[in-house]
Protein backbone atom coordinates (compact mmCIF):
# COMPACT_ATOMS: atom_id res chain seq x y z
CA UNK A 1 0.00 0.00 0.00
CA UNK A 2 0.85 3.59 -0.68
CA UNK A 3 1.61 5.91 1.88
CA UNK A 4 2.26 9.57 2.05
CA UNK A 5 3.78 11.64 5.21
CA UNK A 6 3.59 15.03 4.98
CA UNK A 7 6.10 17.29 7.62
CA UNK A 8 5.07 20.48 8.41
CA UNK A 9 6.73 23.69 9.65
CA UNK A 10 10.16 23.20 10.87
CA UNK A 11 9.08 19.68 10.98
CA UNK A 12 10.24 19.43 7.42
CA UNK A 13 13.28 20.91 7.93
CA UNK A 14 14.57 18.94 10.82
CA UNK A 15 13.28 15.85 8.76
CA UNK A 16 14.88 17.05 5.17
CA UNK A 17 11.45 16.54 3.26
CA UNK A 18 8.30 18.26 3.02
CA UNK A 19 6.65 15.11 1.55
CA UNK A 20 7.50 11.67 1.04
CA UNK A 21 5.99 8.29 -0.48
CA UNK A 22 5.89 5.04 1.71
CA UNK A 23 5.53 1.71 -0.20
CA UNK A 24 4.21 -0.44 3.45
CA UNK A 25 2.88 -3.81 2.87
CA UNK A 26 -0.98 -4.77 2.74
CA UNK A 27 -2.20 -4.24 6.43
CA UNK A 28 0.27 -1.70 7.56
CA UNK A 29 -0.31 0.18 10.91
CA UNK A 30 0.92 3.56 12.16
CA UNK A 31 3.74 1.46 13.88
CA UNK A 32 4.97 0.45 10.27
CA UNK A 33 5.03 3.77 8.94
CA UNK A 34 7.37 5.44 11.92
CA UNK A 35 9.82 1.89 11.60
CA UNK A 36 10.29 3.63 7.83
CA UNK A 37 10.23 6.89 8.89
CA UNK A 38 12.85 6.18 11.21
CA UNK A 39 14.72 4.05 8.90
CA UNK A 40 14.54 6.71 6.41
CA UNK A 41 15.19 9.87 8.13
CA UNK A 42 16.72 9.30 11.71
CA UNK A 43 19.48 10.50 10.88
CA UNK A 44 18.59 14.38 9.98
CA UNK A 45 16.64 14.73 13.09
CA UNK A 46 17.74 16.40 16.38
CA UNK A 47 17.55 13.49 19.15
CA UNK A 48 14.73 15.42 20.99
CA UNK A 49 12.77 14.87 18.15
CA UNK A 50 12.82 11.34 17.84
CA UNK A 51 12.48 8.33 21.14
CA UNK A 52 15.05 5.69 19.80
CA UNK A 53 13.18 3.50 22.39
CA UNK A 54 9.89 3.77 21.05
CA UNK A 55 10.85 4.48 17.12
CA UNK A 56 8.74 7.46 16.68
CA UNK A 57 8.33 11.53 17.10
CA UNK A 58 8.45 13.12 20.47
CA UNK A 59 5.96 15.43 20.54
CA UNK A 60 4.27 15.51 17.00
CA UNK A 61 0.96 14.53 16.27
CA UNK A 62 -0.37 12.82 13.00
CA UNK A 63 -3.26 13.25 11.31
CA UNK A 64 -4.77 11.11 8.90
CA UNK A 65 -8.05 10.73 6.72
CA UNK A 66 -10.72 12.19 9.30
CA UNK A 67 -8.27 10.94 12.46
CA UNK A 68 -5.48 11.72 14.64
CA UNK A 69 -3.26 8.52 14.15
CA UNK A 70 -2.16 8.43 18.22
CA UNK A 71 -2.20 4.67 18.47
CA UNK A 72 0.94 1.90 16.94
CA UNK A 73 -1.51 -0.78 16.18
CA UNK A 74 -3.83 1.52 14.47
CA UNK A 75 -4.37 0.41 10.50
CA UNK A 76 -3.47 2.56 7.61
CA UNK A 77 -5.72 3.22 4.72
CA UNK A 78 -4.79 2.71 0.83
CA UNK A 79 -3.63 5.92 0.16
CA UNK A 80 -3.59 7.59 3.25
CA UNK A 81 -1.57 10.85 3.22
CA UNK A 82 -0.43 11.20 6.61
CA UNK A 83 -0.22 15.04 8.10
CA UNK A 84 2.94 15.46 10.79
CA UNK A 85 2.82 18.58 12.40
CA UNK A 86 5.01 19.62 15.63
CA UNK A 87 3.53 20.34 19.00
CA UNK A 88 4.47 23.81 19.71
CA UNK A 89 3.93 25.20 23.38
CA UNK A 90 3.70 29.02 23.36
CA UNK A 91 1.39 32.08 23.09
Amino acid sequence: MKITAEFHGVLAEWVGTRSASFELPAGATYSDLMEEIGRRYRRNMPDQLWDTERNLFNKVQAHGKDRTLASADTPLLEGEEIQFLLMIAGG
